[in-house]
C-alpha cells in the first residue's frame, strides 16, 4: 500500500493551497489521464489520490464529478470510478464535435489576423515539420502540444469568446483523443497546419468547413482504424508496445 502511494504520488505535480484547490487537483487528475500516466481502464480510489495528492477527499470526489461529465472517468453500479475505456463512436464524436467548432473558428479569424500573427503561427508548423522529418524520434505529447498551440492561438483571434469558451471545454476530451490515437502513424503534421495557414491568408469563409473536413476527418478515420487494430490485439493478448 505505501508503495502504491508512493508511486501515485510521483505522477502529480505538488498542488499549491493558495489558489482554489479543487481546481489543481482537477488539473493534476486530468493531466494525468490525457498522458497515459493513468491508463485507460485503471480504478481511481478517492482516498488514494487524495493522499497522493496531499489533500482531503472533498476536493478529489469533486474532480472526479467533473471528470465523469467530461467522459475522462466512468463508474459502476458501486459508484467506483475507473478512468474511461472509449469506444469507436466516442472518439468519432469527439473528433467530429471539434472539427464543427474548428470550421467556425477558421471562419471567423481570418479578418482578424495580422503578419506576425501568421509569422507566429508559421513558426509553429515549422517545430512540427523537425517531428515529420524524423518520426522515429517523435513524441506526441509534444506533438500534441504543437497542435494546441497552433489552434488555441486562431481560437484566440476569433473574437467569440463562447466559441473560444466551447472549444477550450472539449480541450481535455481533444487530448485523451490524441492519446489514444498517438500512435497512427500519421507524419504530416506541418504540411495539414501549413495548408491552414494558406486557408486563412486567403480568408475565404465558404471553404472553412471543407478546410476542417479535409483537415480533421481523414486524420481521425486513419486513427481510429489503428485503435481498433490496437484494441484488438490486446484482446488477443499480443504485444502493442511496438
Amino acid at each position: 500500500m505505501i508503495e502504491e502511494l508512493a508511486t501515485f504520488s510521483d505522477l502529480f505535480p505538488t498542488v499549491e493551497r493558495p489558489q482554489r484547490l479543487s481546481e489543481h487537483v482537477y488539473d493534476a487528475l486530468s493531466e494525468a489521464i490525457v498522458e497515459g500516466k493513468l491508463p485507460p481502464g485503471e480504478r481511481l480510489r478517492e482516498t488514494q489520490m487524495a493522499e497522493a495528492l496531499g489533500v482531503s477527499r472533498t476536493p478529489v470526489r469533486e474532480a472526479f464529478v467533473r471528470l465523469k461529465q467530461q467522459r475522462l472517468l466512468s463508474s459502476d453500479a458501486s459508484g467506483a470510478y475507473y478512468v474511461a475505456e472509449w469506444d469507436r463512436h466516442t472518439l468519432w464524436e469527439i473528433a467530429t464535435l471539434r472539427a464543427a467548432l474548428e470550421s467556425l473558428a477558421l471562419g471567423l479569424a481570418p479578418q482578424n489576423l495580422s503578419q506576425e500573427d501568421f509569422e507566429h503561427l508559421e513558426g509553429i508548423t515549422r517545430q512540427m515539420g523537425e517531428m515529420d522529418a524524423d518520426p522515429e524520434s517523435a513524441d506526441y505529447k509534444r506533438m500534441a502540444l504543437f497542435d494546441f498551440q497552433f489552434h488555441s492561438y486562431i481560437w484566440s483571434r476569433t473574437g467569440h469568446a463562447l466559441l473560444g469558451q466551447a472549444l477550450e471545454n472539449i480541450k481535455p476530451q481533444a487530448r485523451f483523443y490524441m492519446y489514444l490515437t498517438r500512435q497512427a502513424g500519421q507524419t504530416d503534421y506541418a504540411e495539414q497546419h501549413r495548408k491552414l495557414i494558406e486557408f486563412l491568408r486567403q480568408g475565404d469563409r465558404s471553404t472553412a468547413n471543407e478546410i476542417m473536413l479535409d483537415h480533421i476527418f481523414p486524420s481521425a478515420e486513419k486513427a481510429i482504424a489503428w485503435w481498433e487494430v490496437r484494441q484488438e490485439k490486446m484482446a488477443e493478448g499480443l504485444d502493442v508496445t511496438g
